[in-house]
Parts: structure tokens; sequence; C-alpha cells
């Protein structure tokens, strides 16, 4: 929010410039008051309207059209002087009070994750702008957010600065005068990844770059009108307009209902007519639908459609007669195959001993059932003798089966007999009650069994005749009621007809009552208009002020909405001004490294929110390639710190933090970075703030600066924790420069951790020393071994390289000051202990001897010298 509410202010400063009206700076200045409200809300469900529009409707009279001037020191207290040192804790990560010395030209900040760097870094951003970035991207209250979590309060970090010979005074946060001096990780990042984003997303790329990507999003939040929650046309004059209207409808209804008279007639005539012809309308009504004293058709039909319909039993005297004599004829049938089994019984006893011979065959297949005796001494098999006679006897077993399925027949032919004789006396006590109870039949029993059906044949077929006799009055109903069917499918389509006549004539009679309801209504609101909006009236006349108010609005907020816009749009060329070559000159310089063909010759930055940042390379002048589309990951990182260094460079900030951004470059870039840094003297007059946790980085970096730039470094290691609740800040921890190192040790009498440091820095400087003479010459030298594996001797390098700048046409100082330096290292006698020490590596073995002091201070002079020799070489000396 403190970004939003910086860069709305500086918006106001640049209203302040331009003619615009003054109700557009009271609208302006309306925003501001209520930033904060107004910023939580954006174009969803036209929330930001909604939210805006009664703040202006309550406050916009009464809003300045002054705009306001933002300062965010007070005369006579601007911020100068050099950085003196950070007071910080309890905040974040600090619980306790730590005091930074930022007096240096070079603060070096060194740790592992999570050792406390980032909290250091936001102590700085507290300081410098008085608010945290990532506070405002997480929307987490600054004040919560700087709490240290266990303590659960905070202490603003302080910054003191000095001025010359002045005691030291506190810095005022000014946002407007250090924005640019932070170049932070998290904006690379996020900048490197805006390339696989949409084109529409894309236009945040400036934004995204300088952290104004949260004002971009709180101007994008403007609906573009507020006209849908302001009264612009008069709410009650458009209720009076619509009132008015249904006056003249009522009035038209008025005049309109003779001819509407009429035509009814009409049409309920043409209805008779289509009904039946010859009749008029009011005897068709009759006719159809009665009145209290007539049935009407319509409702006659359907009461003789609602009567129960007559049921037909299809039954007569044939089916009833067929059943009966079906039954006796398979009777008889059955009685003259039982006489004949009767008199073939005999056989039959024949039959049921063969059958039980053939059952023993498989017992006993070679003996006989009778006595035992083996059928091959009997003179005639008997299994043989029962196949035989069950063979003749098959005549006898077709007239048995004959029987059984005859007199299954039987059995269904008395069932189907005994259902229907049940049917007909069910249907003769309806269709014929009276003559029902007169006979008296016999009880039917529930089921076909037994000798039911010879009580029905007694007295010669007494109770079957009566039977038959009402099977007959039934079979004459059968005929009445199918009749009765017939007409009843007719009268069902009569009452279709009728009913499609009725809902034409309740149509009719619908539209005729319609309309005379219409015609009273009119007649009432004719009559009493004026009398019933009569306030409504008197509101009209007072409402015009508002409209007028809220018209006045509409146009302060679309001049404000314009302006705002505007600003946005012109940001991009705003922070980008000036700085493409610059910025170009920035990424060669990271990118030193590259082949030729990889450096740009051209770039162009974007000055509209939606251009594109655009490069040409040196080898394909004229040819002008989309940055984002063309440039690896890695590059846009550099091209992104390019433009944000660039700034700051342009911008003349005294200031500049670099918070952990070597880390968001891929190591290849690394070397080039920190020679920009540090080598090229863009920032010589800058006092620089960097942070790191990559320990090599800045280890190469206090070696190539030189013994006497690393000794103007101030560093702080954060120590990883041990359980404690408190950061763990190392504030002196020592260096990494060999040289110093090497001298350091001397001075406290450590002539071999003096040797074993000289080693390192004569294998550091002839490197550096070898690698300035390749890029301007011939850097070539020949080195011996010893043999197959072993490693060269540093003597030798050292005598190769001094012979190779002894032949060097152009003997300047720093060449001279070289091969002096070398000239008294090599002064030491290559078989001395020393000597042999330093070719030999610095770890642990036993020597013969004490090293000689005065050789080993001859050495470290001797690196001493060569280090001030390279940083005049490297300086063009």
């Amino acid at each position: 929010m403190a970004s939003v509410i910086a860069e709305y202010q500086r918006f106001l400063g640049a209203l302040a410039l331009r003619p615009v009206d003054d109700d557009v700076c009271r609208m302006a200045n309306l925003v501001y008051t209520n930033l904060s409200q107004l910023a939580q809300v954006g174009t969803a469900r036209r929330g930001r309207s909604l939210r805006l529009a009664p703040l202006a409707i309550n406050q916009f009279s009464e809003t300045s059209s002054e705009l306001p001037a933002f300062n965010n020191v007070e005369e006579g207290e601007l911020n100068t002087g050099r950085l003196h040192e950070l007071r910080v804790g309890p905040f974040r990560g600090f619980t306790n009070q730590e005091i930074f010395d930022l007096s240096n030209s070079i603060t070096l900040i060194y740790g592992a994750n999570g050792t406390g760097k980032s909290s250091f870094c936001e102590a700085l951003e507290t300081a410098f702008l008085g608010s945290i970035s990532e506070a405002q991207v997480k929307r987490i209250n600054h004040n919560t957010y700087c709490d240290n979590a266990r303590l659960r309060r905070h202490v603003a970090p302080v910054i003191t600065t000095i001025d010359g010979g002045n005691p030291p005074v506190n810095l005022i946060p000014n946002e407007e005068e250090y924005r640019f001096c932070f170049i932070e990780k998290n904006r690379l990042d996020d900048f490197a990844r805006i390339a696989s984003k949409t084109p529409s997303d894309q236009r945040q790329i400036i934004a995204t770059l300088f952290g104004i990507d949260q004002f971009s999003d709180f101007v994008r939040g403007f609906n573009p009108s507020l006209d849908e929650n302001l009264n612009l046309i008069g709410q009650r004059s458009l209720e009076l307009t619509v009132k008015r209207t249904a006056l003249s409808s009522a009035e038209k209804t008025i005049q309109e209902y003779p001819q509407k008279l009429t035509q009814l007639g009409i049409d309920e005539t043409t209805l008779a007519a289509i009904i039946q012809q010859g009749s008029d309308y009011e005897a068709i009504k009759l006719w159809l639908l009665g009145n209290h004293e007539q049935q009407g058709r319509l409702y006659y039909v359907q009461g003789l459609l609602d009567s129960p319909s007559p049921e037909v039993y299809d039954l007569t005297p044939l089916k009833l007669t067929e059943s009966f004599t079906e039954v006796f004829s398979i009777n008889n049938a059955l009685q003259e195959m039982t006489a004949e089994l009767t008199r073939r019984s005999g056989e039959v006893s024949y039959k049921q001993l063969y059958e039980a011979v053939l059952e023993l065959a498989s017992l006993n297949p070679d003996e006989c059932p009778a006595c035992g005796t083996n059928l091959l001494t009997t003179t005639k098999n008997p299994y043989e003798s029962a196949a035989l006679g069950l063979e003749q006897l098959g005549e006898l077993a077709e007239l048995q089966r004959q029987s059984k399925e005859k007199s299954e027949e039987l059995q269904e032919s008395m069932r189907n007999l005994h259902l229907i004789m049940g049917n007909v006396i069910r249907a003769a006590s309806v269709v014929c009650p009276d003559k029902f109870q007169m006979e008296a039949l016999p009880d039917m029993p529930p089921t076909s069994t037994g000798q039911w059906l010879q009580v029905w044949v007694n007295d010669n077929n007494k109770a079957w005749n009566y039977l038959l006799s009402m099977s007959a009055d039934i079979e004459a109903s059968d005929i009445n009621a199918r009749q009765n069917i017939a007409q009843r499918q007719q009268l069902a389509v009569e009452r279709s007809k009728l009913d499609g006549y009725r809902l034409e004539i309740e149509r009719a009679k619908l539209v005729r009552q319609t309309a005379e309801e219409q015609l009273l209504e009119a007649r009432n609101t004719v009559a009493s208009f004026d009398e019933a909006n009569r306030e409504l009236i008197e509101l009209v006349a007072a409402e015009g002020a508002v409209v007028e108010f809220n018209s006045r609005v509409k146009r302060a907020y679309d001049g404000f909405l314009r302006e705002i816009k505007s600003y946005l749009s012109n940001l991009p060329a705003q922070l980008l001004q000036g700085l493409g070559d610059r910025a170009r000159d920035l990424y060669n310089s990271f990118n030193r490294d590259d082949l030729p063909v990889d450096l740009l010759h051209g770039l162009w930055l974007p000055i509209a929110e939606n251009g594109k940042i655009e490069l040409e390379f040196q080898e394909q002048v004229g040819i002008r390639f989309d940055a984002l589309t063309l440039l690896s990951e890695g590059h846009i990182k550099c091209l992104g710190l390019a433009i944000l260094l660039a700034k700051n460079i342009e911008e003349g900030c005294p200031i500049v933090v670099f918070d952990d951004v070597v880390n968001a470059i891929d190591d290849e870039h690394r070397n080039g970075i920190w020679r920009t840094f540090f080598e090229d003297g863009l920032l010589d007059e800058k006092q620089v703030i960097l942070t790191s946790h990559a320990e090599e980085f800045l280890h190469r970096i206090q070696q190539e600066l030189g013994a006497a730039r690393a000794n103007n470094i101030k560093m702080y290691k954060f120590l990883p924790h041990q359980g404690e609740h408190h950061l763990r800040v190392d504030s002196n921890p020592p260096t990494k420069n060999y040289v110093i190192r090497a001298q350091q040790s001397f001075d406290n009498d450590d002539k071999r951790d003096a040797l074993m440091y000289s080693r390192a820095g004569i294998e550091s400087l002839t490197d550096r020393l070898w690698t300035w003479m390749g890029r301007r010459g011939d850097g070539r030298i020949e080195l011996k071994l010893s043999g197959p594996r072993s490693p060269w001797e540093l003597n030798n390098k050292c005598n190769k390289i001094r012979s190779l700048l002894r032949r060097g046409p152009n003997q300047s100082e720093g060449i001279l000051a070289s091969v002096g330096a070398l000239d008294s290292l090599l002064g030491v006698a290559n078989g001395s202990i020393e000597w042999g020490y330093l070719n030999s590596g610095t770890h642990d073995s036993q020597r013969d001897g004490e090293f000689d002091r005065a050789a080993v201070n001859t050495i470290v002079q001797a690196i001493n010298s060569l280090d001030q020799a390279l940083i005049e070489l490297q300086n063009g000396g």
C-alpha cells in the first residue's frame, strides 16, 4: 500500500502541473483521502464504483480543489552525508539490538539461507523508504510484518548519516529519494518469469521491474464510469415520466373502448355461427352451458360419460354347452380305455414281471435271478426272455400311456368347465338376480375336485339347464352393453368438440371482462392522477439540483480517470527515459565473457505501457528482436539488473543496495557482474551494500579487488543459529584476501601461516597477471614438470611470467613494478626452505629447519608490491 500511496502522490504532483478543471482536482483529492479503502476493491461487480460513488456524493462539495504538495522531509532537514551506521532490533528476526557499521564504501553481508540477511535488508528498506515491499505484496500490515515473532513488537530501524565533521544525524525515510537505491533478487526473478506470461500480462513488465505493479493494479481497478451509481437523469423525474406514460395509456384505453366493444360483438357472432349456423351468441351459450333452470348440452354429455360403463361378460350358452360336452366326450373315451385295460389285466401282470427281471440284470448279469444258477448252464436266459416279452407287450404299454394322457385331459377339461360355470353364476347374480335367487342353484366348490359335477346332472340335468337358461340372459346383456359402449365413444367425440367451444366462449368472456376492467381502471387513473402524484410532482421540481450535482461528479470522475490512466501509460517513458544506452553498456559489461556475437549494439526500452524491449546485436545491426522471446532466463535477469542499475546511476543515487541479486544470476555471469560493480568505476562514488549467501563469490571479490580495497571493505557474516532465539552476527569476520592474511600472519610472527597465505596469494596474483597479459598480447608461457603427474612449481611459473613481462615492448610503470615485485620474490633462493614450502604446497609437513624471518618478510612484501602493481595495470597504468 505504501508504494501505491507514494506513486499516487507523484501523480498528484504531475496533475498540479497540468491545466485541468478544479473538479478533476477535487476528485483526485477525494480519492487520495479514501485511498486505503478504495484500493481494497477493483472492477469486479463494480466494487470500486459502489464504494466511490457514495463518498463522492457526500464529500465532493467539501473537498478542496487545491492539490497538496508532498515532501518527505521538512525544509532544512534533507538527507545529506554518507551512511554511518544502522541500529536494528527488535525487528523481524532480530530479537536484540544490533549495530552495523555502514560507513565504508563497500559493505558485504553474507551468510547461509535462513540466517537473517532478509531481515537486515528489510531493516534497510524500512529505514530508507518507510515501508517493506514484501509486506505490501503479501497484504500484511506494516507494523505486524515488522514485529519480532517472539516478542510481538518491534522498534523502527534507524540509519544515521555523517556530513563532514558534523555529528551523526538520523536519516529520515524518503521514498522519493531512495526508491531506486534497492535492487532486489525478487524483482529480477519476477522480471525473468514475465517472459512466460501472456501478452496481456506482459504489460506489467516495467511495473514489475520497478516495483510499481501495485499502483498499476490500483489504477486498473477503477470502473470505466460512475454512471450506474449516480442519479444522472433524475429518479423522481423518471418515475413521474413512467406514470405519465401510464396516464397516456389510460386515456388511450378510454378512447378506444367503443371500437373494442364493437369488435368483441363481431367476434362473438362469428363464434356462434361456427358452433351452430343461424343461432346468436347468447342462445348458443345457453344451449352449450345452460343455466340454473336448463342443463347445457356439454354437461348432459359429460354426465352420460361419467356414469359407470356396462360390463361385458363374454359368456354364452354355446360356450357353456361346448365346455360341458367336451367333459363328457373325454370321459367316455377314458372309460373305454379303462375297460380295455381291465380285460387285458393278465398281460399287465406279465409286463410288470418282465420289468422287474430286467431291473435285476444290472445287479447279477451272469446268474439266474430266481435260483442263482450260472446263465451259461441254463437252457434259456431269463433276461433275454423278459426283454422279448416286453417287446411283445408294446401295444399294452401304448394303451396305458394313452389312458394316462386322457385322464389328465379330463382333469383339465373339468377345471375349465368349473371356471366357466363359476363365471356364469357370478354374472347371473348381477344380470338376472331375481331368476338367480328363484332357481337356487347348487353351491360351487372352490376347486374342481371330487364328484362336484354330479349334482348339476341329477334329475335329468335340472340344475345344468337352469344355468344354461341364465347364460342366455347374460348373452343378451352383453349385446346391450356393447351397444352402450359404442354410443359412449360417440359421446366422447362430441364432448371433446363441445369442450373446445366452451374454451372459445370462456376466452371471449375473459376478453370482454378484461376490456371492462381496463376501462374502469383507466377512468380511475385519469380521475385521480394529479391528486395521487401531487408529492411526486413537487419532488421532481426540486430534483433538478441533484441531477446537476451528480452530472458534475460524473464529469469530474471521467476527467480524473483520463488523467490517471494517462499518467500510468506515460510511466514507462518517465522511468526509462535516457536509460537505453547505459543499460546496453551495463548488459554488455555483465556479459563480457560472452562471444562478441551475443553482445548488444542497440537497446530500445518501451516508452508505452504495452511496448516491447527490443535489442540489436553487434553483428546483426539493423535487425531488432523482442528481448523477452529471444533471451534466456539468465540473460533476461542480466537485462533487468542492467536497467535497474542504470536507473540508480542516472538518478545519481548515493547508495545502491544489492539484495541477494548475485544469487538470482547464473554462475557464468557473476564474474562480469562483480567486475562491473567494483572494477569499472561506475559505483566508485556510491556506498555499496551487497548481501549474498554465495561465500565463494565474495571470496573472489576480495581477492580481485586487491589488498588496499579489500582492507576498506566492511564485512558481516550471519551465522547459523545454535538453538538461540536471536540472530548470530559476526561483526568482524576474517578477511578473505590472501595478501592481507599473509601480512597479518607475518605481523603475528606466524611464518608458516604467512607462507601458506603467500602461496595462495602468489597463485591468485600470477593467474590474474597472466590473464591480463593474455588479453593484451601473447600470454603463452612454457612450464616444466618433473614427471608426468607432477604439478608445476610456483617458482617456475613466476620466472616465466617475469620473462614474458620483460620482453614486452611497452614497459609501463605498472609492468616495471610487477617485474620488480617478481625480482624481489625470486631473489629468495629457489632451493631455500621457504620456496620449497611455496613450491610443494601449503599442506602440513615436517621441516628440518626453521623458516627465515627475513626471507618470509621478503616474500610477503613482494606479494604486496605485486598486488599494488596489478591494480595499477588493471587501471591502465
